[in-house]
């Protein structure tokens, strides 16, 4: 298991204060925000010749629709290691080269934050600090070091029945090499099509990224205990019970209407089944023969997929993860590539629509999956 070197939590009862250089307020519940356009941040060095990861978990201050997102640099001892432009909660992971850290002493992390506003700029008279970033955590883990880039290019859409001859398998044992992480079911119903079942935590799950990196550094502990389960309805003329889980804000379908099941029986059977789904998770997670996919409709940096592959690798070292994103004019839809990291990206033409998860792009998932799973192999 990947053990961070360094875990921060800010805000008040945290262990973030002896780090902090200039430009950070006080500390807050559970976290702190880096004032005006510079926060500076210092790490012991951590003595070892390789890469490490800088994990942060932050959200910028936002006032929609005049200030939507803010952006961010961060450098480490001078050196551009990563920018990101967001307007929400995110977790992020920026590489800091081995030969960034090889001179002895400390390391100044630095934070460039230059959309930051003060709230009197919209009517809050209360609170003039300029705000940059919510900082909520830090962790630094130690990366694999850097290997090659590499590329499949687009092929041809593949149909269920082209699995058997390109993977040896049929569509429905090959589609079972596959876990999702989320954010929705399209990923489970691409399986679904090709006659695959998978027993899957978060198959049927709407998550967040930030949510899943939690859960998997914290093994989805307390998940599935009935005190923070909560019951809803949908569907109109075809009622379904969808459960919500406070312990990692997920919400999932139970496939389930008032006619299968009192609603007074249903969280004990859905907390025992989480908790079961959850152990699971954590077996096969340990054995490292799944390859995880994770996609969001509004789109997912590669930072936040590294943060990703970061919490997965904190179970086995070699955890394989696919990051679907959308296509774009250097990516068209189909092109598949592992990052120096190890992150396998692909890229799609388009997700599912909202509320509409069924209406996905088979052939390209599939083309997709099969590119993975020959990266995946050393292929």
């Amino acid at each position: 298991m990947n053990v961070p070197r360094l875990d921060i939590r800010f805000g008040q009862g945290g262990n973030e204060q002896t780090h902090l250089g200039p430009g950070w307020s006080g500390p807050e519940a559970g976290y702190r925000w880096a004032e005006g356009t510079e926060s500076e941040f210092w790490l012991e060095n951590p003595g070892d010749a390789t890469d490490w990861g800088l994990e942060l978990t932050l959200n910028p201050y936002v006032h929609p629709p005049a200030l939507a997102a803010q952006r961010l640099e961060v450098l480490a001892r001078g050196n551009r290691i990563g920018t990101a432009a967001f307007g929400d909660v995110r977790t992020l992971v920026f590489r800091i080269p081995a030969a960034i850290l090889a001179s002895p002493g400390p390391v100044r992390i630095q934070f460039r934050h230059p959309d930051a506003t003060p709230p009197t700029a919209f009517g809050h008279p209360d609170d003039s600090r300029p705000l940059g970033f919510c900082f909520r955590g830090l962790r630094l883990m130690k990366l694999p070091p850097a290997g090659p880039q590499r590329l499949l290019p687009v092929g041809e859409p593949v149909r269920p029945e082209d699995l058997a001859r390109l993977t040896g398998l049929t569509a429905e044992r090959f589609l079972l090499r596959f876990e999702s992480l989320g954010d929705n079911c399209e990923f489970g119903l691409v399986q679904r099509r090709c006659g695959a079942e998978p027993l899957g935590l978060l198959r049927w799950a709407a998550i967040s990224a930030v949510e899943v990196v939690r859960g998997l550094n914290d093994g989805f502990a307390g998940i599935g205990e009935p005190a923070n389960m909560s019951i809803r309805i949908e569907g109109g003329s075809h009622p379904e019970y969808l459960i919500h889980d406070r312990a990692y804000a997920l919400t999932f379908h139970t496939f389930l209407s008032p006619s299968d099941i009192a609603e007074s029986e249903l969280i004990p059977r859905q907390a025992s089944r989480l908790r079961f789904l959850r152990r699971k998770l954590l077996e096969d997670l340990a054995e490292g023969a799944k390859i995880f996919v994770i996609k969001r409709n509004d789109g997912l940096t590669e930072a936040e997929l590294l943060a990703v592959l970061a919490a997965l690798r904190r179970h086995h070292p070699a955890a394989r993860l696919l990051g679907v994103l959308p296509a774009g004019a250097d990516r068209p839809p189909g092109t598949v590539r592992v990052t120096p990291e190890g992150l396998i990206c692909g890229y799609i033409e388009r997700f599912a629509p909202p509320g509409a998860a069924q209406d996905f792009v088979l052939e390209t998932w599939l083309a997709l999956c099969v590119n993975a799973a020959r990266l995946a192999d050393g292929g």
